[in-house]
């Protein structure tokens, strides 16, 4: 009787080896590596084990591909063994996953179900669209939007020039991230340019994580072209952005899959820095006070209130846990994770997510396998002592993901869910002592922000003003402080330094555009997204008027002593 034999491959693409091994089921809960590759035609090579017999030995290679993540797979050629290679060429960029066949003597195929390789290509840069318009203060916008498999969020870069001043100069520029597959970066700045402004144009550069970079221009159109990031989002041919409108009270916010017995929670991992067993532990009903912990927010605009969606995602590039949300229909996105770290937030060993909203819809799986004919239905217990008790938090009767989830207050939860019978018993249900699955913290407050002053200091040639601040918050997020200034107290603000830190002083260097008397503001976010912000009461003076004199006619001077 034959034996079965494993089939090793090892796939380079672009030169870089990635071994893979297709043992079976085993093999399928882990995904293979990604590899990125520039070029749109690669080669695969393999190698195969020596064969214990005659009749195991394999008598072609077979190779399939799939476009859409696994869920269909189509041929993609056969060579003979000795060939150790496939080449592939790719129709368009994008994530493809290979399954590679060994068939021997009699037909049969060596191999597992999932992907044995997986790809990235990426041969060109960002797509990139956006409008340059005058405000009616004088003030210069530019709302923009970028799309690509992986765009480099670090890479932005706007600039502008005018037509009395030639030099491109730099304005600070913050984008977002919000949606990840394929990304879409969204963006509005504003600036002064002067006040006789007539004629500009913006140059805005994104790269992708392959290196490839997009550069283009825009000329600043004569009126608003009320253009928002639907339409820009429309012409880059991507999906359109959730809006305001959409996320409404009655569509409730997505979060991440709760553990089932078809979905494990990852382990292993270490907490992010500054939340510890013993801050999560005060986080309860018992203590309305959320602990400190760090993690990473990008604030809305102006300084809305609360999001109002709030998502789960995971993100391609990197595996990392994310939370999105929109606020003032900009969405932004906060990774649960702390500033540069690479971990997710995690809570006595499971998985941790920070949000603002308690209202949630929860996708779930089901087990594979379940006893034929037995009606069912899912229970999402939840617990805020740690699992000493238990209380029922959502039922869905019709055995279909997701598990809707209204929470009575802010702080921190665990979860498990329950597979019942449809008619369950007193027995169900999660026992005292019991883990919990995942855990949610939930936190509604936005941080407190107070302008300590704004002070015109002079060294020498240089001058500026000296912005100090500071910010409290229960759950805070280092470097997402934000600094703003407008002519106008209500606004529109430009920027003039994002991802500061959260208290302290600034030194701020205004140009020669900027107008003479400003409005400051300054915006903190905190880890589960919620933005503060507080407006300095009076303009503060930032030039002094410069008196001009005209100059007359030129009189020559005699020569000599």
């Amino acid at each position: 009787m034959a034996m079965a034999v494993a089939v090793i491959w090892t796939a380079l693409v672009s030169l870089a080896p990635l071994p893979v091994t297709a043992d079976g089921p085993a093999e399928q809960a882990r995904l293979p590596e990604l590899v990125r590759t520039k070029h749109r035609t690669f080669s695969i090579p393999f190698r195969l084990p020596k064969a214990q017999d005659a009749e195991s030995a394999p008598q072609r290679v077979s190779m399939s591909v799939s476009k859409d993540l696994g869920g269909s797979w189509e041929a993609a050629g056969e060579v003979a063994p000795s060939a150790g290679t496939f080449t592939y060429q790719a129709g368009a960029d994008g994530e493809y996953w290979f399954r590679l066949r060994a068939i021997d003597l009699k037909g049969r195929a060596r191999g597992g179900e999932g992907p044995d390789m997986r790809v990235l290509v990426d041969a060109a840069g960002p797509r990139l669209a956006a409008r340059v318009w005058k405000g009616a203060d004088g003030e210069i916008l530019c709302r923009y939007a970028a799309v690509d498999d992986s765009i480099r969020m670090e890479s932005l870069k706007l600039e502008y020039r005018t037509a009395e001043a030639q030099g491109w100069k730099t304005v600070a520029a913050e984008g977002v991230l919000s949606r990840e597959s394929p990304a879409h970066l969204v963006g509005e700045e504003i600036w002064w340019a002067g006040e006789k402004v007539e004629a500009l144009t913006a140059r805005i550069t994104v790269s992708d994580s392959a290196g490839n970079q997009t550069v283009r221009q825009f000329t600043m159109e004569a009126t608003d072209p009320n253009v928002d990031q639907t339409a820009l989002a429309r012409e880059l041919g991507a999906p359109s952005l959730p809006t305001q409108e959409q996320s409404s009270d009655a569509t409730l916010a997505r979060m991440p899959r709760p553990v089932t017995q078809a979905s494990t929670a990852t382990e292993g991992g270490r907490p992010a820095a500054g939340w510890t067993a013993e801050t999560a532990a005060a986080w309860s009903a018992d203590q309305p006070r959320i602990p400190a912990a760090t993690g990473q927010a990008t604030s809305g605009r102006g300084g809305e209130p609360a999001s109002v969606l709030v998502s789960q995602a995971t993100d391609p590039t990197g595996g990392r846990s994310l939370l999105t949300s929109t606020a003032s229909g900009i969405p932004t996105q906060m990774p649960a994770h702390s500033a540069g770290g690479t971990q997710p937030l995690e809570y006595r060993g499971r998985p941790l997510q920070l949000s603002r909203s308690r209202r949630f819809a929860w996708d779930y799986e089901l087990p594979a396998e379940r006893p034929n004919g037995t009606p069912l239905r899912v229970e999402l217990w939840s617990t805020r002592d740690g699992g000493l008790s238990w209380q029922k938090a959502a039922v869905d009767d019709d055995d279909q993901s997701p598990i809707n989830v209204v929470l009575p207050a802010a702080g921190l939860y665990g979860f498990r869910l329950e597979i019942v019978p449809a008619v369950p018993d007193a027995s169900t249900g999660p026992r005292p002592g019991d883990t919990a699955e995942s855990w949610i913290g939930i936190d509604e407050d936005p941080p407190h922000v107070e302008m300590l002053g704004a002070t015109r200091v002079s060294e020498g040639d240089a001058s500026g003003i000296v912005i100090r601040y500071t910010s409290r918050d229960q759950l805070p997020a280092p470097n997402t402080a934000r600094l703003l200034f407008s002519p106008n107290s209500e606004g529109p603000w430009a920027t003039i330094a994002t991802a500061t830190d959260n208290q302290g002083e600034y030194r701020w260097q205004p140009d020669r555009a900027t107008p003479s008397r400003v409005y400051l503001r300054v915006e903190v976010s905190d880890a589960a997204g919620n933005v503060g912000a507080v407006t300095s009461p009076e303009p503060v003076t930032v030039t002094t008027s410069r008196v001009v004199g005209r100059l007359g006619g030129v009189r020559t001077l005699p020569t000599g002593p």
